[in-house]
């Protein structure tokens, strides 16, 4: 299966009088889920569609204090109003990821630390932090369907506690091989190369990302850096976690960055926001415009001071769903505080860039590519103009009985738009081994991705 996006040019040979722009996710704020132990500092959710409940399940982050924080020493340079305090983990579920339920889970959760609140699955009467939760659907094994990478304050080091249910969980491995740094540390799984990725720290208050390896859970890679800030941030910028998700043939990185304080101390903080990163193979990433995607919302609303974009999935009608954490303070800025929450933002299926025409007409070529079956699918909106679709062949030229002339136009707004040609036909009469193009009129309108039974070539003088 081939697929088109528009996040750059490199499957594209031209383009004239169209714009990429990029997509703006809009936020739903009757899907918030407030709870008094959220704070704006610790709360790194996940959401996901449960395959087995059928239901979405949130887990999210309260922070709760333990019987032995007011001997944690705070390190030199840290605010010294910062209070020392655990992580545990809340469960929620809900049938449409908007209304949410927090179901009293307590007899089927046994803790190792105190009971907070009735929909507690994981904690301890220690310092403990971790996320965002990962749900793994590559993941053999059911009981460990649920991942969660912690650190173990008390030891110095990290630990995998895994779940099948997001509800009842253990502690599956202790790596006291792997240095516990302060969080996020998400997971994801490249497909590519069949290993489970860590998005983590180096070191405590590196706030850049590195990622780390591993096939078994039992040997890790060293930790790689993956991305760092550059001449295009704003001064003294700092990358604060990327969880990564696979969406078709690329993966999508949430990268949150923290906008510090120049008066700082040490450690400076601030507010928090969400840019797009990308990859083609889960390894190398590219920034895309150094500016937000998911925006703060206005003081004194939920995620008005940090969004912590932990999840991102694709419901059953099409859309993309972002779940955050959301404080209306920013990073560290006030723990009394009650003020963090899961949130909901939306975006139109491949949403996340586009080609917009400027004025009147524009045009896009594909570089070439095999067609290799029957269907062709096209997200585009173009309510007045219409877009229309010629193929052209190894030597340049329109094949016969594909040509804009012969293209019967879209008017309208499609997400899986098939391109027909007079006579009914469609693409697979073109099917072939040999090169192919799609060259596509866009008259006032906007093209979003191309998906269908196509094999983009490595080369452009690749032979027949």
């Amino acid at each position: 299966m081939g697929y088109i996006h528009f996040f750059d040019d490199w499957q594209l040979i031209s383009y004239i009088n169209l714009v990429r722009k990029q997509g703006r996710a809009k936020y739903i704020p009757e899907a918030t889920l407030e709870d008094e132990l959220t704070e704006g500092t610790w709360n790194f959710p996940l959401v996901c569609w449960d395959r087995d409940k059928e239901l979405y399940v949130g887990l999210y982050g309260g922070a709760v204090d333990f019987k032995d924080n007011h001997r944690v020493e705070v390190p030199e340079g840290i605010d010294k109003n910062l209070i020392p305090r655990t992580q545990i983990l809340c469960y929620a579920e809900s049938k449409d990821g908007v209304n949410w339920k927090r179901p009293d889970v307590r007899k089927y959760v046994s803790l190792d630390g105190p009971v907070h609140t009735h929909n507690q699955v994981f904690g301890f009467d220690q310092p403990v932090e971790g996320g965002p939760p990962f749900y793994d659907i590559y993941e053999q094994d059911a009981s460990q369907r649920y991942k969660f990478l912690i650190n173990l304050g008390a030891k110095g080091y990290r630990a995998l506690a895994v779940s099948a249910d997001g509800i009842k969980w253990q502690i599956k491995r202790e790596y006291p091989f792997l240095k516990a740094t302060d969080t996020p540390s998400a997971i994801f799984y490249n497909v590519e190369k069949g290993v489970y990725v860590l998005s983590v720290r180096r070191s405590c208050g590196d706030r850049r990302i590195f990622f780390m390896e591993t096939e078994d859970w039992e040997h890790f890679s060293e930790p790689r850096l993956v991305m760092h800030p550059d001449t295009e941030d704003q001064p003294l910028i700092g990358l604060y976690g990327m969880p990564v998700v696979r969406y078709e043939n690329i993966y999508i990185g949430l990268l949150w960055k923290i906008y510090c304080d120049p008066l700082s101390f040490a450690l400076p903080n601030g507010p928090i926001d969400c840019e797009l990163a990308y990859s083609y193979d889960g390894y190398v990433f590219n920034r895309t415009t150094h500016r937000p995607f998911i925006e703060r919302n206005e003081l004194g609303e939920h995620g008005g001071g940090c969004i912590y974009v932990g999840s991102m999935l694709v419901d059953s009608e099409n859309t993309i769903r972002f779940y955050s954490g959301g404080s209306k303070a920013e990073h560290f800025q006030n723990q009394t505080l009650k003020d963090a929450a899961l949130m909901l933002h939306t975006l139109r299926l491949d949403g996340f860039f586009y080609f917009a025409t400027q004025a009147g007409k524009g045009r896009l070529r594909t570089k070439a590519m095999r067609i290799t079956g029957d269907e062709i699918k096209i997200n585009a909106r173009s309510p007045f103009g219409g877009i229309r679709v010629q193929v052209i062949d190894e030597k340049g030229e329109v094949i016969p009985g594909y040509s804009f002339d012969e293209s019967i136009p879209l008017y309208g707004d499609e997400l899986f738009w098939q391109p027909i040609w007079k006579g009914g036909k469609t693409i697979s009469g073109v099917k072939s081994n040999k090169r192919r193009q799609l060259d596509i009129e866009i008259v006032t309108g906007e093209i979003y991705a191309i998906r269908g039974d196509f094999e983009m070539l490595e080369t452009l003088w690749e032979k027949d």
